[in-house]
């Protein structure tokens, strides 16, 4: 699947990346009130992130069977019957193969083709945590407050998630199944199975025009997984403002855009079983990407550990545009429009 390192892998590279924090008895610069940057790293822990696969079961065949006139080329399950180097002269062609002995009965060659259309409804899958980081930057404007003990300013980040989400879960899907019969000449024997005839003949020729009739079967069961994984970056903007609750204590709220890119893939592997014939076995997969917009608020507690450096606990709530990603006919619909956040990390002031 997704080649990517483990969420585990990127928060141990955030908190290994951290420096090591000076002690308060240190010879810093100048007071942490006369600087108005601070950069902060944070690891993030993110919840609230939903998944449906819809269309499982819905399995096409593999290639397509062709109509039912002449001078036309299908594929079956079972074997194929093709147009040959003379047009199909007469109505018949000598290009054509087949599998088993079961397929002859009477006079004719019987070929199959099976397909499915889901039945189940879909439903939300979470695989919470999903794990990430990212990187702050604010920038101080101003003070308020009677004592301008508070501050307000602009905030930037960037970040990163890793989104896996994986789903088992068995379902249903209704089942057609075609069979087409092509008749030969009474009182001739073809070639015994398996038989694989060429383009260029001769060999036993068989009438190139079938007669179709189509099974129904309805609820058939299908059991397979479907996996999404997605790399999610995401930029923030917007104002801050700290709220000093102590002399090392604060409490910072923010808000503002969110501008994400989501870059995914997704899989699935299916195979529906039911009775009378072989099992019914698809798979495929795909990647895609796309921009998502929205915003994000959030509330953060800094704790000064002296005047260049903090530690720091906080909440967030992002919403962006949901993201769907469509492979061979399954869907997989990601929702990110009540994303929860709890992050953990440190900044230096400067």
């Amino acid at each position: 699947m997704w080649n990517r390192p483990s969420n585990w892998t990127w928060i141990a590279a955030t908190v290994l990346a951290l420096p090591v924090v000076p002690s308060s008895g240190a010879d810093l610069d100048s007071p942490a009130t006369l600087d108005k940057n601070r950069l902060s790293l944070h690891a993030r822990i993110g919840f609230n992130m939903d998944a449906r696969f819809s269309q499982s079961g819905t399995l096409k065949p593999a290639r397509s069977i062709g109509g039912t006139g002449s001078a036309l080329d299908h594929y079956y399950e079972d074997g194929y019957v093709r147009v040959d180097n003379t047009g199909n002269a007469g109505g018949q062609t000598w290009f054509w193969g087949y599998d088993t002995a079961s397929q002859v009965s009477g006079n004719n060659l019987l070929f199959h083709s099976t397909s499915s259309t889901a039945a189940g409804s879909p439903k939300a899958i979470s695989d919470d945590p999903q794990l990430g980081f990212d990187l702050v930057y604010n920038r101080e404007f101003g003070v308020f407050g009677k004592n301008k003990q508070h501050r307000w300013g602009l905030q930037a980040s960037i970040g990163w998630s890793g989104i896996g989400i994986e789903d088992t879960g068995a379902t249903r899907a209704n089942i057609s199944r075609v069979t087409d019969s092509f008749a030969y000449t009474p009182g001739t024997t073809p070639p015994p199975a398996p038989f694989r005839g060429t383009f260029t003949g001769p060999n036993f020729s068989i009438f190139d025009s079938p007669t179709r009739s189509v099974q129904t079967i309805s609820g058939a069961q299908v059991r397979g997984s479907r996996e999404f994984d997605g790399d999610l970056f995401v930029g923030h903007l917007g104002p801050y403002a700290d709220f000093a609750l102590s002399e090392k204590l604060r409490l910072s709220v923010s808000g503002g855009l969110a501008v994400g890119g989501m870059f995914s893939q997704f899989a699935w592997d299916e195979t529906v079983r039911f009775p009378g014939a072989t099992a019914l076995h698809r798979q495929a997969s795909g990647r895609d990407s796309d921009v998502l917009v929205g915003g994000f608020i959030g509330a953060e507690l800094g704790y000064q550990l002296n005047p260049r450096w903090s530690a720091h606990l906080g909440f967030q709530f992002e919403s962006l545009s949901d993201y769907s990603q469509t492979v061979a006919g399954h869907k997989a619909s990601i929702d990110l429009s009540k994303s929860l956040y709890v992050t953990v990390g440190i900044g230096y002031t400067f």
